[in-house]
Formats: C-alpha cells, structure tokens, sequence
C-alpha cells in the first residue's frame, strides 16, 4: 500500500497508527508515534504488532475497542485511557480508534495528556515570567535617578565629615549605591542584537569550562556526557555562551561551597515531541548542567528565573534571568529539578533549518 497519502499526518501533535483491519499489522506511524515509543527505534524499520510492546491489560482494551469500532464502522474515544509501553513507561491518553470501511484501515489517534498539561504550563510560566520582567524594568527605571541622588549627597557629605567613624559608613553608602546601580544598568540596558550563525554545540560547551576556570579546579570531578548525533546550532555563539556560563557558575559556587567531593555534570542528547511557549517542537538539543550542591530553596521554586531573585546572599538574581532571556532569543527554554541529590538546570533548543522561525522564536 502506498503510505505516501499519510505524510500529512506526520505535522500533528496527535499519535496516529494506521493498522490493516484484516490483520492488525501496523501499516504507518506518524513522527509522533514513533517519538513516543509505540515501537521501539531498534524495531521500527520492519513495522510489526504494535500489542508486542504494550502491556497485557491495555491490548486486550484496545483490541476490544478494534472490534467494536470495525462492528459498528464508527469512532470510539475513550478518555484517560492509561497504557504502558516495553520500557515500562505510564502514560495516560485520549484514545480514539476508527474503521475506515472502503480502505479497511484502521485508525488510532493518542493524545498525551500529560503533553496538554505541559502545554499549559510552558505558557503560563513563559506569560507570568514576561510580565515579572516588564515590572522590574519598570521599577528598574524608577530606581535609578534616586540613586544618583543618594551617592551625589554621600560624596558632598564625605568632604565636609573626615573622621574616621563617618568616611567608613559613607563608603558603605557609596559603594551599595555603585552595586544597586550595576544591577539597575543591567537590567535596564537592551540586548544587543543577536548575530546568528551555525555553532558546534560542544566546543562551545569546552569554552564555558574553560573561562569559568572549572577544569583548573582539581578538587572538581567534572563529568560530560556529549551526544556526537547532534547537529550544529543555529544562534549567537557569544550569546549562548554567556547564558551558559551563568548557569555554570551558579552551578560551581553551589556544589564547591557545600560538598566535600564537588560534582559538575554536562549531558547533551536529543529530545523529541516537547513543548516551548505553548508550542510542541518535534526535534531538541537538550543541555542538562548538573550539580551536588544544595538544591535551591523551595520558596524561590516559582520565581527563581526572576530579575532580582537570587538563592545566595550575595547574589544580584540577574544571572538566571539573563540567561532565559537568551535562551529565548534561541527558541529555547529553561528549567530546573531536583533529582538523585544533584540540581539539573535544562535547556531545551529546537533543532531548525528555518532561519526566520530561530529568529522570531
């Protein structure tokens, strides 16, 4: 049979496995499908029985759902329809099977869920981030001109006050006033426009080791784990570099400060079928930046990509914001959790060939 028709299935989101009604045998699968699993990647250039890689409970449901849908020549959906796959992964979908009677085809459709619910998520994060920022641009703003003001009337007061118990609290005042205008200036100046060109994602990973000092740290175990398989990116190496490298430094202070033995962990793989602002991207670079540091306080989960929201003392909490403002420029996202005792900060790419769509991400 000529599956040549079904290509236009391959731009949804839905997983859709086309079956030979006489049979069972599996005719097509779309790029959804095949990402999530329903057959394996080692078994997936000779098509076979999808039921010899689901567990027991869910064939014999969906097989019965095959015979009423082929009996009545109909569509029957069912909702949270709860299947595991030969890896052992759960997954809960919207299933809809139908019979087409002339082509004697039938059809399966999933819907993940727990995709849905990620939808929702990226774009509420991505929304609520959007206006934190906008307002601390704002006050941002405002705070400046009195700044000026305070470190003007600590200096006037400096010259006429030279006793010693005055000059060490006026500098006090005057150096607070250079480090809050610092931040402000930061947050303040615009991004300078990104310069885009193709970059070979793990020399650039090499760069950040290298000006974040961390290979000279020989108490620092440093572990990578590079994916050869992915292409080169489409961004502004400089850029990317600099969003990289805060992540890492954040990452170096917080496992050199709290652990005997300090772990620094670099993975890169490829990722299929995850959301970004609302939209699923078929195929990612996924950068995972790992830690054995303390983990961040679940106080600051919600806002910790924040302008001014920082887990450490000293910390100006501009370095994680600047760092998602770049990665968006990318088209990408960042995350974090907290797994096996170690902090994994995540960034996501998507993987293009379309220059506009990298640009306007």
């Amino acid at each position: 049979m000529n599956t040549q028709e079904f290509e236009a299935l391959n731009g949804l989101n839905t997983e859709v496995i086309i079956l030979d009604a006489k049979d069972l045998s599996v005719i097509w699968l779309n790029d959804s499908a095949k990402a999530a699993n329903w057959i394996p990647e080692s078994s997936a250039h000779e098509l076979k029985d999808i039921f010899s890689f689901i567990d027991d409970e869910a064939e014999n449901q969906i097989k019965e759902i095959l015979l009423q849908a082929k009996k009545n020549a109909s569509a029957i959906t069912r909702r949270d329809f709860i299947i595991s796959d030969s890896t052992g992964q759960v997954r809960t979908l919207d299933l809809t099977i139908s019979y087409a009677d002339k082509k004697n085809l039938i059809y399966i459709e999933a819907l993940s869920t727990e995709n849905l619910n990620k939808i929702i998520d990226s774009t509420r994060s991505f929304s609520t981030q959007k206006i934190a920022a906008g307002l601390a641009r704002t006050l941002a703003h405002e705070v400046k001109n009195p700044l000026s003001g305070i470190k003007g009337s600590a200096q006037i007061l400096k010259s006429k006050y030279s006793d010693d118990f005055s000059k060490k609290f006026l500098k006090i005042i005057e150096d607070e006033t250079d480090r809050l205008n610092e931040i402000v200036t930061k947050i303040l100046t615009p991004a300078k426009k990104p310069s885009f060109a193709y970059f070979n994602l793990h020399e650039t990973l090499q760069r950040v080791l290298a000006l974040t000092n961390a290979e000279a740290n020989d108490n620092l175990n440093i572990e990578r784990d590079y994916d050869p398989s992915i292409p080169e990116i489409y961004g502004d190496k400089n850029l990317f570099i600099q969003a990289v490298i805060n992540i890492v430094r954040n990452a170096l202070q917080a496992c050199s400060d709290f652990s005997e033995t300090p772990q620094l962990g670099i993975k890169t793989h490829i990722t299929y079928r995850q959301p970004i602002n609302g939209n699923i991207h078929a195929t990612l670079a996924e950068i995972e930046i790992s830690d054995n540091g303390p983990g961040i306080d679940s106080e600051l989960h919600d806002q910790i990509f924040f302008p001014m929201v920082s887990s450490k003392e000293s910390g100006s909490g501009i370095g994680l914001s600047i760092a998602q403002d770049i990665i968006r420029i990318h088209g990408g996202a960042i995350s974090f959790d907290r797994k096996n005792n170690q902090t994994i900060f995540s960034i996501l790419i998507p993987i293009s060939n379309n220059i506009q769509k990298a640009q306007s991400a």
